[in-house]
Formats: structure tokens, sequence, C-alpha cells
């Protein structure tokens, strides 16, 4: 969809005032939308302050909507558009010429506008269809309406009425009403409002470092490779980008190399995603001139230095500008140093406070000059400034999970009265990380739950809700927060819960089922016996079920009618009987009971085979019982069926053959006899076939949910290191303490650490980055070409001595 950004623009900024306030809601009334678009100036309201929607409006007044809609602008002077009624000083002829000069409206014929008759509804449907039109909006086409329209107006109402611009009406030739207009004016407005595509309207050299990218509208997303920065004359001639960052309709790109003085480079960027709307910027090139600016002033960025941190310092030229990037800011080359304790402040502007049990300020007057190119002081400089040294600038900010899990993965805030556990709590800085500091505890109910002030420790007292406040101190700064603890009553048998895969035995079938009894706590949670109960299970019918096994206990333990300390449910085998009917089959553990109907039937004529399979879900991470709710291997039965639908016997697996649909060596399963073997990821339809009988298809999906790089995210696109570096491979793809250019994420949203089995790498230099070793060689600079989870990359690395 595109439109002309121009009237894009104008249409914005009529609306921008009140787009917020009086367009917010989904759904407005028509006196609300009205109301709108009177304070846009679309509409004029009446001396007596009503909105008058049931009146009719005349061809000039539409032409003036429609007019301030297409962007006209107070002062706009189009083309006469030649109608004799609509001469100079009619109040409308500027809101005439402008539409008609767009296209939108036209004459009556012999060279008349006719602006004082009353605007039908299908000549409107036709002025917001070829308005929109006019504005390049690709309209859905419309179907047929009912009702009177005029032949020539047929195809506008429909599409009018298809898009939403009018509501359907039973007489499409009758005068429409402001209403109407209003609520038509209002759609075309909405509209507008969806920008047709991201774009740079400019781009800028700041400083000959940084480049400045001015977008239409707000980016949401921009990386590094999203920009590729060249010499006009050279394409090859790449100056790699080094950061990017967004603020508002601006993106700041930071260079590793300074761009040259007077010379013109190109910058295509593409892919950069707008904040709202989802809209994603195609490639694009537009050209820069560096031209460097004098500095006018220097300044600290900041007061307050972290130990081994460096003071920083802003330069900065007539226009405000920061040109700092075209300096180099070493003592003695662009800038001189003088400092009162070079212990604290040292010439090259690093801090030292080595206080890490207190913390306490350590402070130097420190002023910066800035030096001309024959290396002598000028009059620009920071001033005596108090430059305060800790030995760390982060505080504690908030306190974030606070659990009884193990970590901070979830919240899990309930015990059982009389339990131990222990409450851990996150404590966080002002950047979101994670502070070693140990939180203090308090229970405000200390009759439902007790807790050690310094270790956490829980116990139970009894059932209710317990405040805690937790509280931690970091810097200076103290947080806190307070959760609600739950603590329950002891866990005890309350109910038990059936499941029966077929209440349907078949006589002479040899066909059994197997019920299985789970035990449940009052929370519904399954519950392990404390204690050896007894089993009771009787049948009110008899000869439906042949005998009562002894259940198989979830421990393991057979032939037994008592549970063992432990158990969590326990399954009877039902076998068929001989005596057809219906029966209530009884359950009872110490005292707790529970029916599930069970029944006997007459085996019906054979009518078929049906093949059954427990999951079609295989997964190749199946032995984590964490992540996985899936087997790797499922054994497929096929029953012979009765006319009813009653399974009356087994087929012999012998009898079973399966085949996959293909039998590559990389297929997503395997078959062996009657066992589907999970394989690969991936799809696979597996046939089933008794004899040369096919009698079913299944379709399997193969998972893998163990934790695996699924995404990569490249933070840079350059690098510099040191030539005598040995965490080249760290700088490029981090580790469990520190980023790198790239950085990967699981399936679950994790980051994970980037292993070196999983990148392939070319050099293009290998004299100057060997990606065999991963070490920095040479001074210079190599682009390395990088696969990583399935993806390639290219990112520069410059090594300097």
């Amino acid at each position: 969809m595109k439109k002309s950004l121009s009237l894009l623009v104008a249409i914005a900024m009529v609306f921008s005032m009140f787009a917020t306030s009086v367009f917010a809601a989904e759904e407005l009334t028509a006196t609300q939308k009205y109301e709108g678009l009177v304070k846009a100036g679309i509409f004029e309201g009446y001396p007596d302050g009503q909105a008058h929607l049931d009146l009719s409006m005349t061809r000039a007044q539409a032409a003036k909507i429609i007019a301030i809609l297409a962007g006209y602008k107070a002062g706009v002077t189009s083309p006469d558009a030649g109608f004799t009624d609509v001469a100079e000083g009619h109040w409308a002829k500027p809101f005439v010429d402008y539409a008609a000069n767009l296209g939108i409206v036209q004459g009556v014929g012999a060279g008349k506008y006719d602006p004082s008759s009353e605007v039908t509804i299908e000549e409107l449907a036709k002025l917001a269809v070829e308005a929109l039109k006019k504005l390049g909006y690709t309209l859905k086409e419309g179907v047929a309406v009912e009702g009177a329209v005029s032949e020539w107006a047929k195809d506008y109402v429909a599409i009018a009425v298809a898009n939403g611009i009018i509501a359907a009406q039973t007489d499409y030739k009758v005068p429409a009403t402001r209403e109407i207009l209003v609520l038509a004016s209002y759609s075309a407005y909405v509209a507008l409002q969806v920008p047709a595509a991201i774009t740079v309207e400019s781009v800028k050299a700041t400083n000959s470092k940084t480049l400045t990218a001015t977008f239409n509208i707000e980016v949401g997303t921009a990386v590094a490779n999203d920009f590729t920065v060249h010499t006009k004359d050279d394409v090859y001639s790449i100056n790699a980008v080094d950061s990017v960052k967004i603020d508002g309709k601006t993106v700041k790109v930071t260079l590793t190399e300074a761009l040259d003085e007077e010379t013109t480079y190109v910058v295509v960027a593409s892919g950069v995603v707008s904040k709202e709307h989802n809209l994603v910027l195609a490639s694009t090139s537009n050209e820069v001139t560096y031209k460097a600016t004098e500095a006018a002033s220097i300044a600290f960025s900041g007061t307050s230095v972290a130990n081994e941190g460096t003071v920083g310092v802003v330069i900065k030229d007539a226009n405000g500008n920061d040109v700092t990037a075209d300096y180099e800011l070493t003592n003695g080359v662009d800038i001189a140093v003088e400092t009162s304790n070079e212990t604290v402040v040292g010439t090259d502007l690093v801090a030292e406070n080595l206080d890490t049990a207190n913390n306490k300020a350590l402070y130097s007057i420190v002023n910066v000059i800035l030096l001309n190119d024959d290396g002598e002081e000028t009059s620009i400089e920071t001033g005596n400034t108090i430059i305060s040294v800790y030995n760390t600038l982060a505080t504690a900010a908030k306190i974030g999970v606070v659990t009884l899990a193990d970590d901070f993965k979830s919240e899990d805030l309930a015990l059982y009265k009389s339990e131990t556990d222990t409450l851990i709590a996150q404590i966080l800085d002002q950047n979101g990380d994670e502070i070693a500091v140990a939180p203090t505890f308090r229970s405000q109910n200390p009759t439902v739950a007790v807790i050690d002030q310094e270790t956490g420790e829980v116990f139970g007292v009894k059932a209710g809700t317990a405040t805690i406040v937790v509280q931690a101190t970091f810097n200076g700064k103290t947080v806190s927060k307070t959760v609600t603890l739950t603590v329950r009553d002891d866990a005890k048998l309350t109910s038990l819960a059936l499941e029966l895969p077929n209440s349907k035995l078949v006589k002479g079938s040899e066909l059994t089922q197997d019920l299985t009894v789970k035990f449940l706590d009052q929370y519904n949670e399954e519950f392990a016996v404390t204690e050896a109960y007894d089993i009771d299970f009787t049948i009110n019918k008899d000869g439906i079920v042949d005998g009562l096994s002894k259940p198989v206990l979830s421990g393991g333990v057979s032939d037994s009618d008592t549970l063992a300390i432990g158990d969590k449910k326990f399954v009877y085998t039902l076998t068929p009987g001989e005596t057809k009917g219906s029966g209530t089959l009884t359950v009872a553990v110490n005292g707790i009971k529970k029916t599930i109907s069970v029944s006997l039937v007459e085996a019906g004529a054979f009518a078929g085979y049906a093949a059954v399979v427990s999951d079609t879900t295989l997964d190749l991470n199946f032995a984590d019982d964490d992540l996985s709710d899936h087997p790797g291997t499922v054994a497929v039965a096929v029953y012979e069926k009765d006319v009813n639908g009653n399974y009356i016997a087994e087929v012999a697996s012998g009898d079973i053959d399966l085949t996959e649909t293909s039998e590559a060596a990389d297929s997503a399963v395997t078959t062996s006899g009657v066992d589907v073997d999970a394989q690969a990821v991936g799809t696979e339809t597996v046939t089933v076939k008794v004899g040369n009988a096919k009698v079913a298809t299944f379709k399997f999906t193969v998972v893998n949910t163990a934790k695996s790089l699924t995404k990569v995210v490249q933070v840079k696109n350059a690098i510099t290191v040191d030539n005598d570096d040995s965490d080249l491979f760290v700088k490029l793809f981090g580790d469990d303490e520190v980023n790198g250019a790239f950085i990967a994420y699981n399936q679950y949203g994790a980051k994970i650490e980037i292993l070196n089995t999983a990148v392939d790498a070319f050099s293009s230099k290998k004299s100057v980055v060997d990606v065999s070793t991963w070490t920095a060689g040479d001074v210079g600079t190599a682009t390395l070409t990088i696969s990583l989870g399935g993806n390639l990359y290219t990112i520069t690395v410059k090594v300097v001595d």
C-alpha cells in the first residue's frame, strides 16, 4: 500500500494535537467522532454547541472536509479549477480548487460545481473512495448492495460499504446527513493513521565516527547489520558499523574507523523495523559528506565513577553536536589532564577505589583542557571539577523474584504445615543485574510461619497465609518487597481419581482393561500415602468381571491388598466375565470411595480393524522429565472390531507391518516390529497393514525439547582487539559472564553460551585473524564469515598494536 508522504505528513500534523485523547478509544459514538473532527478544524461547530448530525451537507461543505483530510492547510493556493459558481471570494473556493486539482471532486457540467446543492450518500461514497485512491490506498472490491442507487454510483457505493466507509442504506440517492459524513470522514482518518512504509528521511555525519539516520516514524528494532557504509566511488571500501542506538525516530550509527573529511559516503540501510505496525525498511541508500567542525566546549559526562572506570568527557561543536569521536582523549595528544590526586583519578582519566567493604567515595579535583593541532592548550576546558570515585556505582533498585524454589525461574510461595524450606530473594541493581547481597526476612504472621532473618529458613506453623517482608541494602540504597506465603495443612488423602480407557468389556474377547486409581489430597494434587491403607474393590453385579485381580502398586509390588507408604496409585486389571450387563464398580481406600460404570457386551460381527497408538508426538529428549511430555518410542496395537465398534481381539504383532513414507537414513522415525522410534526432528507418515491390507496411517511429529540454539542476535558487526589478545572468541561470542558481538538464545527464550564447536568461521586474512585458533596476529583488518545456528554472518575485526 502506497501513499503520498507529503499528504500523510500534513494530515498527521492536523491530528497530532488530539489524536491520543480523542481517537484513542476503539468504539466512539458519532457525536464523539464529530467532536474530534471539530477540534481538528475539519468540521465546523454550530453556535448553539450542538452537533446537528441530522442536518444535510452541501457540496461546498463536503469539498472542505475532503480537502482537509487530503492535506489542505490554510494559506495553500491551488490552480483555479474553473468553476464559475465558485469564484474568487467564495468561502469554499480554496477547498474546491484543492480537491478538484487532486481529481477528487468534479463539477456538474457547464463549468459549474453547484456548491449549494445537497450531497447525496452515493456522491459522498464517490468522494471518499476517490480521495483514498488518490492518496494511494488499495481498497478491497465491493459486492453489489441492495437499496436504491444510481447506475454510475454502484461501484463506488459497493466499495465504500465493503471498506466500512459508509454503512449499508436502503436508499443511497437521498441527501447525506452530517452523521453519515462524520462517519465516512472518521473512517478515512483511521486509514490515514497507518503509514505505508518506514523510510529514511535523512542521514548526517554528527562526527567522524557517528552517523545519525532519521526516519519518518519511530524505530522499534535496529541492529548493526542493518547498515552498511562505503565510499561513493568504491563499494568495497567499507567502514564497518560497530553498534547502533535507537532514540525515537533516529538511529545513531557508530563506526569502527573515522570518516575521511570532505569525502562522500553511501549509507545503505535495510531491515530496520518500526515501533508500531511492524513495518520493515526496504533497502535504501543515502549519501552523506563528512565535514569536520571545530570544538566549542568540553565537559564531564558525569562526576561519579566506579573503580577502573574512565572519567567521561564530551566535546561539542557550536551547534551542540557531539564531536568527541573526532578527538583522541589521551593526555598530551588532544587533551591535557590536571588532577589533584593521581591515585584516585590518573592523567589517563582512569579511576581507582579498592574499598570493597564500605564503598566510601574518594575524591580528586580534575580539569581537562583541549589542545590545538600544535599541542598547545586552548581556552576550552572543563574547569576544576570534583570527581567522586566509588568501588561500584551499582545500588539496590528492586527485589525481583522471591521463591522457595532452587532458582529464580519460578515463584513458589507455598509449603505445608510442619515443613521447613528456604526462601531466597533476587536483588537487582538499577540496570536489572543481580547483586550479590544477602537480604533479610521478617514474618508479620509468626503464628503461621516463622522465618530466620538471615538465612531465610522458614517453618510452617499452622495453615494460613503469612506476609513476609524482604529487605536488602546495597551502596546506601534500601529496597523492600512483601510477599504472601501460604502454609497448607498437612496433606491428607481426600479423594480418588479413576481412569479406565474403555468401560466396555467384550465377552469372550480376552481383552482386558487396566483401571488406574490415583490418590489426591485436599488440594487436588497427587498424594503419596503415609500409612498402610487397606484397599477394597467391589462390583454390584457378579459375572461382569472375571474375578478381581490383586492391585499392582506404584512401587511395583503386586498380589497385595495393602498400600505401602509412598504409593501414589495402583492399577487393577479387569478381565471380561461371562454375564452380560452393566454394573457399578466401587474402589475404596481407607473409607474413601469412588465408583465407575463398567459393562460386559456380546461381541458383534467382525467389521474390520482399528489401530491405536498412545501418542503421535515423539521427543528425542524423552528422558528429560523436566522438559519432555512425550515418549521417544511408541508401540502400534491393532485390534479386530465388531459392527458396534467394540474391540473383540488383538492382532498378533507378527501379523502387523509398519512402513514409513520415507526410508531415508535421516527420516523422522524408524520402525521395528510394532515400534515407532524417534530418529530426527520432522514429520513422517507410517502406514499400518495387517497382511497386505492397509488399516491405518499415522502422521508422527518428532520434536527435540532439549535446550538448543535457535536464535542468534548480532549486536555488533565490527570489533577492535589488541594483537596479543587471547580472548578473541569471548569478544566475539561472549561467555557466561559477558556478552560478545553475537548473543544466542534457546527455544525457550533464555540466553545460552555459544560453544566453540557450534561455530564455523572463515577469515579473509589469516595473518590478522586465525579462526582455527581464534587468535589475533598482525595489525590490520580481517572480515570473518561465520556460520552459526544455520545462518551466515559477517563481522569485521580490526587488530591494533
